[in-house]
């Protein structure tokens, strides 16, 4: 997963990045139920969030109100710039069936990474916008739909577990390229992630329910 203002990168590369702030919030005219899966080795837990997020140890829930209003919109404490390794949803817990946005952010060892996945299949229409500090800002996504993704910026499409080929799918998908992207895993013509310009993070980024 993965054009630059000098001085800031410069800062920003001395400092270890400053953390990166996350996002998450409803362009829906209805109301919408977030589901957070972290990752095992995520710094920041349900607990962290607890004011707001109902769950315990690795998954929790919350609401977020219509659009245009002010429960549409809820900012995630990062503990200080703490890293988080989470997967979000929409109005179903992160399975089989569902579109993730899957963030990785404030590692001090890695640059920022994200990207909408359909690798389970595909639910919702889901944009991440990034903007890392020191570099331009990037959309990911979001999906045109199931399917026609091949050209999605940062959208893994259903089932194509590596970007370009359906190796290994899960959830019963059958194997396959057909409507993944061109090229290799490692290079493919459109990327399936974004990667942030500095090593800790540092930036804000918007996960997005769209309509």
């Amino acid at each position: 997963m993965r054009v630059a203002v000098l001085p800031l990168l410069l800062l920003a590369a001395c400092n270890g990045g400053s953390g990166t702030q996350v996002t998450v919030q409803n362009e829906r005219s209805v109301a919408t139920t977030v589901h957070v899966a972290f990752g095992a080795d995520s710094k920041v837990s349900a607990a962290d969030w607890s004011a707001f997020c109902t769950g315990s140890g690795l998954v929790c829930t919350f609401p977020l109100g219509p659009k245009n209003t002010g429960s549409a919109s809820q900012p995630l404490p990062s503990k200080n710039g703490s890293y988080l390794n989470a997967t979000f949803s929409f109005d179903a817990p992160v399975g089989c069936g569902v579109t993730k946005a899957e963030v990785d952010v404030n590692n001090p060892s890695w640059y920022d990474t994200l990207d909408v996945s359909l690798v389970d299949g595909y639910s919702d229409n889901v944009q991440i916008y990034a903007v890392p500090s020191g570099g331009g800002p990037a959309t990911l996504g979001p999906p045109v739909g199931a399917t026609g993704n091949e050209k999605v910026y940062g959208v893994f499409p259903v089932g194509c577990d590596i970007c370009v080929a359906r190796q290994n799918p899960p959830c019963g998908i059958t194997k396959g390229k057909t409507g993944c992207k061109t090229g290799t895993q490692y290079d493919p013509d459109v990327p399936c992630q974004w990667q942030g310009p500095v090593k800790g993070g540092g930036g804000q980024v918007t996960i997005s329910l769209m309509p």
